[in-house]
């Protein structure tokens, strides 16, 4: 199996404290604050690749959803619990092995029974992919 250590990140990146144990498992997420928004972001390794060399597309995604919602969290209560009900990444360019790839999340809207976030993946600061997602709050 590939080396899962983590790369390190960009100056003002620390390793994100994930609640569970399904994104440790592949990645370590570094993230920053830039005021109310988190910036997400980690470097490609041959582990999140495909048969042609480049990250894969449910790797992609995984991030997507990870990124987006815990954006979302971040503006919501401790206590409030939510589910994605819908998930969209349009994939740009292949993103190889040693890129840093991270998010930028330009919208979010907090609803009384839905939530909404959308961004970009950057690769190397180019966008490789655009994500949208909607949460459906179980609690507040």
């Amino acid at each position: 199996m590939a080396d899962k250590a983590p790369a390190l990140p960009p100056e003002g990146f620390s390793v994100w404290p994930s609640k569970g144990p399904f994104v440790p498992s592949f990645a370590t997420i570094f993230f920053r604050a830039d005021g109310e928004r988190l910036i997400f972001g980690l470097k490609v390794q041959p582990l999140h690749c495909n048969a042609g060399g480049i990250a894969h597309g449910g790797f992609i995604a995984t991030l997507a959803d990870v990124w987006l919602g815990n954006s979302v969290a971040h503006r919501m209560p401790e206590s409030a619990r939510f589910v994605t009900s819908s998930l969209s990444v349009d994939y740009l360019k292949p993103v190889h092995p040693g890129t840093w790839i991270e998010s930028t999340i330009d919208r979010i809207k907090i609803g009384t029974r839905l939530c909404h976030a959308s961004g970009a993946i950057l690769g190397d600061g180019e966008p490789v992919a655009a994500m949208r997602a909607t949460f459906a709050l179980l609690a507040r």
